[in-house]
């Protein structure tokens, strides 16, 4: 059996591959668009500059393992996973951008099976061939943890990811800090995207106004949602991201640049249709929404 098994050969995915490799877990990668299995050679260059590298099974059906991390576009979820067989004692741990594409877990597994997590580690994909991956880890950051449900986590599972990520911080109620990086997203993404600029850019005056506009309709959205998140306090977290990645294009801004279809639906998408629920208008939002699916459209 193996430890783990991972869909999303990309930067993440690279990542997360070779963290748990070099603790020596048994690890594979699984794609079900795949003729047949094979290996995969896995290059990682840490963050300090060294190198790890593993050759790593690639397998096109999924194999008895303990946890099935998915770390895909948030859209791709449902291709992902379709046409897999998820054991009932496997437990399964979603990796991605945004909020909403746990949902289309919800009719392959059982609801207490799912985990969400939200990741801060910077990778960056390098060069991907048939065969071989190649993925730099470009910062230090940290893994945060809970259930789909609130449900508990047996200890060896958090330990098991704790030895390869420390720190991984478990939280029983995992939604606060999801919207957090989802306002996060929300701002940095969309208006990088649109403005074809590094994150450090959104630190200047003439972005402040917005992002002030845009964290006030999360924070009211969230309170709605029974989530207390200060709109002060979210306009602080998205400039100190903003800061700390200033150099970094934001993956929204690299998948319109390379004409590829954004995760804008469960980001700002997200929080319009949930804000919506409530009666809610979200204009700021709302405009991102459309300019992003506007330029989709374009590239169309």
């Amino acid at each position: 059996m193996y430890h783990c098994a991972i869909i999303g050969a990309g930067a993440v995915g690279g990542l997360i591959a070779a963290k748990l490799s070099q603790n020596h877990n048994k690890v594979c990668f699984v794609d079900r668009r795949l003729s047949e299995s094979s290996q995969l050679e896995l290059e990682l260059e840490q963050w300090q500059g060294a190198k790890l590298q593993f050759k790593l099974p690639y397998l096109n059906q999924l194999a008895p393992c303990r946890w099935l991390i998915i770390c895909v576009k948030a859209h791709q979820v449902a291709q992902a996973i379709e046409g897999l067989s998820i054991a009932a004692d496997c437990q399964v741990l979603l990796m991605v951008n945004g909020i909403g594409a746990e949902q289309s877990l919800l009719s392959t597994l059982k609801p207490e099976q799912l985990f969400l997590a939200s990741n801060t580690h910077g990778a960056m994909l390098i060069d991907k061939q048939a065969h071989q991956l190649r993925v730099k880890h470009t910062g230090l950051g940290k893994i945060d943890l809970g259930g789909y449900l609130n449900q508990v986590l047996e200890p060896q599972y958090l330990a098991y990811l704790n030895q390869a990520f420390e720190p991984v911080y478990w939280h029983n109620n995992i939604y606060p800090v999801l919207w957090q990086k989802l306002a996060i997203n929300c701002c940095i993404n969309p208006l990088t995207a649109i403005h074809r600029c590094r994150n450090g850019e959104l630190l200047k005056p003439q972005y402040q106004s917005e992002i002030t506009h845009l964290c006030a309709e999360i924070s009211h959205t969230a309170a709605l949602e029974g989530i207390a998140l200060s709109e002060q306090q979210l306009q602080q977290s998205v400039l100190q991201v903003a800061q700390l990645t200033a150099n970094n294009f934001s993956s929204m801004q690299q998948d319109l640049a390379q004409q590829r279809r954004s995760e804008i639906d469960y980001i700002n998408g997200y929080l319009v249709e949930r804000a919506k629920q409530h009666g809610l208008n979200t204009p700021c939002n709302l405009a991102l929404l459309q300019r992003i699916k506007q330029m989709e459209q374009d590239y169309a």
